[in-house]
């Protein structure tokens, strides 16, 4: 088995993006990240990204930018005979990712691997499960209507994307809320469901070949049970499939049956189970 190591994302994607492609939906985030950072062109030595090979080909490839989290992906069963290889790449690459994640039944022998050289048992901090919607099942309908963030939203936007980060990636390293809202806004990633004030808010992210992510959904509390998520969810849905994506992605904490709840109502299906680790 060959490990190939990258120092650009295009290159990483040229590569191993023919493979994953053929399970676009299953591999979306890796994928979605990896086409994120060729546009985005952070600077060099900032992203690592690598490629196990066989005959068979693609074993599995992963990517991260500095030291945050390791995104692993494969079609294969299992990742254990790459694991080993997987990790002294990192090592030598002096690579400390802050998480690993990747699909259940394939991420854990490489788990085992760095935490038999760390003598640091990595820890599990989410079980997370990644959906895919072609089609928006209708909802009850809710007051309000969806519109794109502005930059007069900016400080609202601000305010909760501290918020979600709290509630929604606390096992993950904080970003500036700030910086978050400006470059989404800016980018005209952050939409609002409003009624007539903004109530929901949503963003679209990492769109690839066929696809696109919706993430970053928050209600505050005294909105939440109104139907209003659930309505931006949908609407946003609908627009991009309207903007002539094959799909959208997003991905969920299990531990939330709320959220599950609301995506599966609206259309969306399971397609892969995940797990992510804190190595710190």
């Amino acid at each position: 088995m060959d490990v190939m190591i990258f120092d650009s994302a295009s290159a990483f994607l040229a590569t191993v993006g023919p493979s994953l492609g053929q399970h676009e939906a299953e591999h979306h985030l890796v994928l979605g990240v990896a086409a994120t950072l060729v546009t985005s062109a952070p600077p060099n030595g900032d992203v690592f990204a690598m490629a196990a090979t066989d005959a068979d080909g693609l074993a599995a490839a992963a990517i991260s930018v500095r030291n945050g989290p390791l995104l692993v992906a494969s079609d294969r069963e299992s990742i254990a005979v790459a694991a080993p290889l997987l990790c002294d790449a990192l090592e030598n690459g002096a690579r400390r990712p802050s998480h690993l994640i990747g699909t259940v039944g394939q991420i854990e022998p490489l788990i085992g691997e760095w935490g038999r050289r760390t003598h640091r048992p990595p820890r599990l901090v989410m079980r997370q499960r990644a959906y895919k919607l072609t089609e928006v099942t209708a909802v009850p309908p809710t007051s309000g209507t969806l519109r794109v963030a502005t930059v007069d939203d900016l400080e609202l936007v601000t305010e909760w994307v501290a918020e979600f980060e709290r509630e929604a990636l606390t096992p993950l390293l904080p970003q500036s809320p700030r910086a978050v809202a400006v470059r989404r806004v800016t980018a005209g990633e952050v939409y609002l469901w409003c009624d007539p004030e903004p109530r929901t808010m949503a963003g679209s992210a990492r769109p690839t070949r066929r696809a696109i992510a919706v993430n970053a959904v928050y209600t505050p509390q005294p909105w939440r049970k109104r139907g209003y998520a659930t309505a931006c969810v949908a609407a946003l849905s609908g627009l991009l499939l309207r903007r002539g994506y094959g799909f959208c992605v997003l991905y969920t904490d299990l531990a939330n049956p709320t959220s599950n709840a609301i995506y599966s109502r609206i259309g969306y299906r399971p397609v892969r189970d995940l797990l992510m680790y804190d190595l710190r």
